[in-house]
Formats: structure tokens, sequence, C-alpha cells
């Protein structure tokens, strides 16, 4: 006897039912993605409360407006994390441009660069500048009689600066203006960052951090000073380094990566 013919039945997989050790390819890449992104927060925010704080230290220290302010972007592959205490400002090389910032929670060191910005102050005009003292009937009203550091002759943009290419001469400036420089020391490694006119008033957002050590540069790095012994070995830089601040260097013979701190022109400290 033949049976009639059965309906055929369907049956649905559920792509969604997996083994619950074995976890979707969308999930991992999400819960990945959110560590990523909560690195890369951790790491901004580490940055700009850095540079924030060196600005309104700066600020402080210098009776600058803050928006007359800029810091200097730091190398974004510098893995600085948000400190858990107040961060400890100072000035160990005597210029503004190399503020050492200290952390000790969790325990980190860095340099940043704060200057002027240059569209903050107006620049005089060269004909301004003169050898003379003028009488204070002729100082202009909200105006006083400062020496400020004037170029003697024209100076190329990267020129290291020296005291010899410049004199101290009296001017009228604003009373509130603080970016002229009078100090000769202020000059020490450092280098001009804008070609500078022939008698024009020497400011201190023209000048930068002279750089000491420049990328792919032989380097004489000193390790163990302080500690009893004392070591000299060639390196090979792998990045510009200006005075005080950590580059990363390569002993071209071992092969190894080191650390150091700029201590002068193609010389470093191992830390």
């Amino acid at each position: 006897m033949l049976c009639p013919p059965q309906p055929l039945r369907t049956v649905t997989f559920d792509a969604a039912l997996r083994s619950p050790n074995q976890p979707s390819r969308a999930w991992t890449v999400a819960v990945l993605a959110g560590l990523w992104a909560g690195l890369s927060g951790a790491q901004t925010a580490g940055h700009a409360q850095l540079q924030e704080g060196a600005r309104q230290w700066v600020a402080e220290q210098t009776q600058t407006p803050l928006d007359a302010l800029q810091a200097t972007p730091l190398d974004p592959r510098l893995n600085i994390p948000a400190c858990g205490k107040k961060i400890q400002f100072d000035l160990p090389f005597g210029n503004r441009q190399s503020v050492r910032a200290r952390c000790d929670q969790p325990a980190w060191q860095h340099f940043v660069q704060v200057m002027t910005r240059p569209d903050a102050v107006p620049t005089p005009p060269a004909s301004a500048v003169t050898t003379q003292v003028p009488t204070a009937a002729k100082t202009q009203p909200g105006h006083v009689m400062r020496q400020v550091l004037v170029a003697n002759q024209a100076l190329k943009r990267g020129a290291v600066a020296s005291a010899q290419q410049f004199s101290l001469v009296e001017m009228a400036l604003p009373s509130g203006e603080t970016s002229y420089l009078s100090d000769a020391s202020a000059l020490n490694h450092m280098e001009l960052q804008r070609d500078l006119p022939a008698q024009t008033a020497l400011r201190s957002y023209d000048l930068k951090a002279a750089q000491m050590v420049r990328r792919g540069q032989q380097v004489m790095v000193s390790v163990g000073e302080g500690k009893g012994f004392l070591i000299t070995l060639r390196a090979e830089a792998q990045q510009d380094g200006i005075l005080g601040e950590q580059i990363r260097l390569k002993n071209t013979e071992s092969g190894r990566s080191l650390t150091a701190v700029v201590t002068g022109f193609n010389a470093a400290k191992a830390i």
C-alpha cells in the first residue's frame, strides 16, 4: 500500500546561536575598539593636562596673559598618563622655552616649550629703535623707557643666537609689554625661528631652543654618571632633541635602544 507523500518541513538555523565559549567576531572587535579608545583618551588627557598646566604656570610666573602663550605640541607617540597629583613645573635651564614638568603619581618627567604667540604683540617699526634716550616729555602715554636687545645686522632663520649679534638699545615700549628681551643670557642655546632684519628689537617668540641633536647623527652618550662609574659610547639619535630633552637612541654595535637626556651638541646622558 502506497503512503501519501509527507509535506517537507523547513528548518531554520539561527546564526546568532553560538557556543558560549565562542564569542562573535563583532563582539571581539567592539571590545578591542573600546580598549583602544580608552588608552587613546588617557594619553590625550595626559598631553592636554601637561601643556595647559605649563601655559598657566608660565603665565603666572611671567605675568603674561594666558591667551598670549602657546605650548609646542608634544610628540604624539609619547605615552603620557594623566597625573593623579598636581604637576610640578620649573625652569632648570633659565628660560621658559624648556619647562620641566614632573608628576609623582604615576612617576614621569617631560619637557615642554612655552612661547609667546607671534600674533600676540605687534612689532614696532625699525624707526622706533634709537640709540639715544628720549626725554620724558616725548614718551607716549602708557609707555616706558626700557633697554632691549636689537639686532646689529640682518639675521637668518635657524642662526644660532649669540650676544655678539645684538646691542642694548633704549626705546619706548608699552608699560605692560614683557616679550622684549634685555638679558643676553636668554640667547644661550637658542636659535632664531624667523628672519630678523637689522635694527629690530628681539622678542621671546623670535627664538626657540636650538637643536642640539638631530636624527641620524652620532651622539656621545655617558652612562653611569653619579653611580661610581662612567662609560662613554656612541649611539645614533632616533629623533631630534633640544637641551634637557629626553630622546631615543640606538647603540649601533649592540642594536639596543636607550633613552638619554641631551646635555650639549651631539652629547647626552643615559637615564
